[in-house]
């Protein structure tokens, strides 16, 4: 394959939404991914690469290594969009591919559960269990109004309409949690990263279940339903 009908093929992906993987991971992701076209590497085994790394950064977090762990999760963030480009670029697109999703949630809960114990154990307070717990409940409720508008509709939540577009930029996602975390290590009060994520993930969750809803009443008042 050319390499100009690569990069259109990369191009035509659906773009990052938020402002972390737009401007920083995308052409990161694009260089390696030019890089590795010609290489035996698949989509899969860049899969499993990943969640290798990201469960190494789950271990850091429990065991009371936050620096570390934190700066790792940001070479996770860029490694989780390598599979995805790669087999697009390589035509290796496959529907056991979409499990990749469900891999991603599960190591972004780790890390907010790793947190929160480490942070429990060494504070001797129950506060930071509670706010990952609560940031994981509003995390699965807004991905499932996420997913189920994309079903319902054919087109991501997020791309529908204007207010999405902008809004997509900030929505709570993992890469802009992980700034979360950075930024409260680095001034010496990690457990606030769990509070603010709880808030982001708060905000999130109230603006897709309105967003869905409204879009998806106007779909049903289309169709005379």
């Amino acid at each position: 394959m050319e390499r100009a009908e690569i990069e259109k093929r990369l191009e035509k992906a659906k773009g990052p939404s938020d402002l972390l993987a737009a401007y920083v991971h995308r052409p990161i992701e694009n260089w390696i991914v030019l890089r590795l076209i010609d290489t035996p590497i698949t989509p899969n085994q860049l899969t499993l690469l990943t969640n290798a790394v990201a469960y190494v950064v789950t271990a850091l977090y429990y065991l009371g290594y936050l620096l570390p762990g934190s700066l790792l999760s940001f070479v996770v963030g860029i490694l989780d969009g390598l599979d995805g480009k790669l087999a697009r670029a390589k035509d290796m697109m496959t529907k056991v591919g979409k499990l990749e999703h469900a891999l991603d949630l599960l190591y972004e809960f780790s890390w907010l559960a790793a947190l929160a114990l480490h942070l429990s154990r060494s504070s001797g307070s129950p506060e930071p269990i509670a706010y990952a717990m609560t940031a994981i409940i509003l995390i699965a409720f807004y991905r499932y109004c996420y997913d189920i508008f994309g079903k319902m509709m054919g087109v991501s939540l997020d791309i529908y309409g204007p207010f999405e577009r902008v809004f997509r930029r900030v929505a709570g996602r993992r890469n802009l949690y992980n700034i979360h975390i950075l930024v409260a290590i680095l001034l010496g009060v990690p457990a606030i990263a769990l509070k603010t994520i709880m808030i982001h993930a708060a905000i999130t969750a109230v603006i897709y279940a309105w967003r869905a809803a409204v879009h998806l009443h106007a779909a049903d008042v289309a169709e005379g339903r």
